[in-house]
């Protein structure tokens, strides 16, 4: 081999190499430990997460929390309004607009349970996503006015192809089989949930949006900034800055799309 191509593909397999122990790195501070060894969650680790990973978070995300004593765990995280409390609750549902910021709330205990922290990550990315979307900070428009349902399905079909297509470039080091899996299948059964309502409701913006919801990965803008007011109109409707949207957003805990599990 000439010596000057095997250079040049040293340096591409040290930067290869260089960029995988950075991505390594970086999942391994997602989250931080206990002095037993034993992962633990808490907002200050949450929020260094998200500060590393998307610096621009405080942009769409208000603060992360626990979910507050007494409510129903059913879920892994959710994203509500400040200071909301149940996400059940019609009233906790997050902010949408131009410059929306909401909370991200979550269940420990069911996070903890059986999960790699490479999953844990994807959860909080999952989250991340929704703020953004809603904040305006995707090329992806709203489905507002589109009715509860759609609106839920839509934004889960969207958040959940979001962490698929980040998952399948790698960006979650240490991701189990199983835990992409999960997922995929959250995917398809919005897309699924969202394809049988739209088609029979409004065939015509379900083929607009079809495409658009097979890579939301790619819909995210580079700077963050809010995007003009033609960038809102999907089903016709416009949102205004701090305006709720449809419905509470809960990454739930397996289940079919829709309803709360029965169990872990």
């Amino acid at each position: 081999m000439p010596r000057r191509q095997y250079r040049t593909r040293s340096r591409l397999l040290g930067a290869v190499l260089f960029a995988a122990g950075v991505a390594a790195c970086a999942a391994r501070h997602v989250l931080s430990a206990e002095p037993t060894g034993e992962a633990t969650l808490d907002p200050p680790g949450l929020m260094r997460a998200l500060a590393r990973f998307h610096p621009d978070y405080r942009l769409y995300v208000s603060g992360v929390r626990p979910l507050d004593p007494g409510v129903n765990r059913r879920l892994y995280m959710a994203l509500v309004r400040p200071g909301a409390g149940d996400p059940a609750d019609r009233a906790s549902a997050p902010y949408a607009g131009p410059g929306a910021r909401n909370d991200i709330v979550y269940d420990a205990e069911a996070i903890l349970t059986g999960h790699s922290l490479a999953f844990r990550y994807l959860l909080l990315d999952h989250e991340y996503f929704h703020a953004r979307h809603l904040a305006g900070g995707t090329l992806l428009p709203l489905a507002s006015g589109a009715g509860a349902e759609i609106e839920r399905h839509y934004n889960e079909a969207a958040a959940w192809g979001y962490n698929v297509a980040e998952a399948r470039a790698g960006r979650y080091p240490g991701l189990r089989p199983d835990e992409f899996r999960e997922a995929l299948d959250r995917q398809g059964e919005h897309y699924a949930a969202l394809k049988a309502l739209m088609r029979e409701k409004d065939p015509a913006t379900w083929d607009r949006i079809a495409d658009l919801l097979r890579e939301p990965g790619l819909l995210l803008t580079k700077d963050g900034s809010p995007l003009s007011a033609d960038r809102w109109r999907l089903f016709g409707s416009d949102r205004s800055p701090a305006i709720p949207s449809g419905t509470a957003l809960p990454c739930r805990v397996g289940g079919p799309a829709g309803r709360p599990a029965q169990g872990r």
